[in-house]
């Protein structure tokens, strides 16, 4: 993606970050990410036009949040690149992976506490509500689309411009969450997801 910012400029390169995002719904843990969304504004009544609203508002949240990390890699300083270097971090990395890995495998559970849970599984309604879902739909897909992002996290540090990772981010982000929107129009109508 660098060479093509490289040899084509910006607006080559944010078509094909899009495009990238566009792509990035293909992974499979992105998947659960539409029923949340069909879930959550199947709930929704309204006229179409709010539903849209709503629907860019939680595109919106999704946008931000993706955008933050990449204007908080920017500001870093090479704090970012200096600590995937170190072999401590990456040990400490490595060591989380094997940890959920083993409780994917059954070796034990996690669960987070009771309140927490009461918490985030309410949604809700409203233009802020579909903000704030976009932004912790936001933290859910940073993890299924790790390796992209890593590798636009380094080019961001690279940069050490803030509105870059800023636009590199949203861009992204609006490329994963287009679909969604989509979604979210057709969720009224939709009453059974296929396997």
């Amino acid at each position: 993606i660098a060479e093509v910012f490289l040899k084509h400029g910006y607006i080559v390169g944010l078509l094909v970050v899009l495009l990238g995002g566009l792509a990035l719904n293909l992974t499979p843990c992105v998947y659960p990410l539409i029923g949340v969304t069909i879930a959550y504004f199947g709930n929704e009544s309204g006229a179409p036009r709010k539903v849209i609203v709503l629907a860019s508002l939680y595109v919106l949240g999704i946008a931000l949040m993706f955008s933050g990390v990449g204007v908080a890699v920017a500001l870093s300083g090479g704090l970012f690149g200096a600590a995937l270097q170190n072999p401590y971090v990456l040990a400490v990395i490595a060591t989380m992976l094997l940890t959920l890995a083993a409780s994917s495998f059954g070796l034990f559970t996690l669960q987070p506490p009771q309140w927490i849970m009461q918490r985030a599984g309410v949604a809700r309604p409203g233009y802020l509500g579909a903000l704030l879902m976009g932004l912790g739909m936001g933290v859910v897909a940073a993890p299924c689309i790790g390796p992209i992002v890593l590798g636009l996290l380094l080019m961001v540090q690279r940069s050490q411009s803030a509105l870059f990772g800023f636009v590199l981010f949203f861009t992204l982000a609006v490329g994963l969450g287009l679909p969604y929107i989509a979604l979210a129009i057709a969720a009224g109508s939709i009453r059974k997801l296929p396997r």
